[in-house]
Parts: C-alpha cells; sequence; structure tokens
C-alpha cells in the first residue's frame, strides 16, 4: 500500500526532482517521476497530478539552466584567472630572457673596452642573442595581447649604441603597455 503524500513529503520528492541530488559518485542525478513514486512509495498518479499542477518540469529545466549557467561562468572565471597567471609568467620570461642577452652584450661591450685585441662577439652569438631577442619580443608582445609580431626591425646589432637604443624602445613599449592595461611588467 503507498504511503500517504504529506506536505513534508510532497516537498521533500519536489525537491529531489526539481534539484536531484548527488549521487556516491559526486554526480547530480535527477530521478523521473515514476522512479520518485517508487523511492517514496506513494501513488504514482497522485504525484504526476501534483507535479503537473505545480510544473514540476518547468521547475527543473529552469534550475538545470540557472545550474548550468553557474558552472560555465566559474568555468571562464577560472579560465581567465589562469589565462592572466599565464601571461604574466610569459612577460616575466619574456624579460628575464631579454635581461639575459641585455647582460650578454653588455659583458661583450666592456671587454671590448677594456681588451682592444678582443674582435667582438661571434657572429652567430650574436644571431643567436637576435633570435633570442626575437622570441622574447614575440612572447611578451602575445601576453600583452598583441597578436601581431612587428614584421621587420632593421638594426645593426654588432653596433652597441643601435642595441641599446633597440632595449630602450622595448623597455617604452613595455612600460606603456603595462600603463594602458593597468598592470605592471616590470
Amino acid at each position: 500500500m503507498s504511503e500517504k503524500l504529506t506536505d513534508n513529503l510532497k516537498q521533500t520528492i519536489r525537491d529531489e526532482f526539481v534539484h536531484g541530488f548527488i549521487d556516491a559518485d559526486g554526480k547530480r542525478v535527477f530521478m523521473s517521476v515514476d522512479a520518485l513514486a517508487r523511492k517514496h512509495d506513494v501513488s504514482r498518479a497522485t504525484l504526476y497530478r501534483h507535479s503537473s499542477s505545480e510544473d514540476w518540469q518547468g521547475q527543473k529545466n529552469k534550475y538545470q539552466t540557472e545550474l548550468q549557467d553557474r558552472i560555465d561562468q566559474e568555468r571562464l572565471e577560472r579560465m581567465v584567472e589562469d589565462g592572466k597567471r599565464l601571461d604574466d609568467t610569459s612577460i616575466q620570461i619574456a624579460q628575464a630572457m631579454l635581461g639575459v642577452v641585455g647582460r650578454k652584450i653588455q659583458k661583450a661591450m666592456e671587454r671590448e673596452r677594456s681588451d682592444p685585441s678582443y674582435e667582438g662577439m661571434d657572429s652567430s652569438v650574436l644571431s643567436q642573442l637576435s633570435t633570442a631577442t626575437a622570441n622574447a619580443q614575440k612572447i611578451g608582445k602575445l601576453a600583452l595581447g598583441q597578436a601581431q609580431e612587428i614584421s621587420k626591425v632593421s638594426a645593426n646589432v654588432s653596433n652597441p649604441d643601435a642595441f641599446n637604443e633597440i632595449m630602450d624602445q622595448l623597455d617604452e613599449l613595455a612600460a606603456s603597455r603595462s600603463q594602458e592595461f593597468g598592470d605592471s611588467v616590470h
């Protein structure tokens, strides 16, 4: 024999139908009116009548939409935070790369001043440093939201003044970008 459908029991069943419940595996489960009638040993016809007249299905649909919207929003917020951390890390790496290149060139310039027999950096080393600088610039620009790269930079990197000028321009660009985005990249 079926149990009497009291107001409290009806509310419990409605909540299980509309909101579902978390199962042993941690997943949200939504049961049908039939399954809930069997689970709570109540008349199926009575439960259908109440669920229909009180629009439990409409409430369930609205709840599931709101739940999915909330899940999507939380996922989006996590992705934004992950993206920010990735960009910040990328900018730090780009700056570190530029720092290494700058120190190597600075050491070579100091050696050139102090040792008249030193003929300067080998062209292959300069080429590698130039490539590292270009890569650092690409990383930094992408992290700052600039999808395009500077297509061509024409400079004589064997000239210390030209290198210093390029480094100054990069520092100015980084400073202007950090002001534009409200975050410091230094």
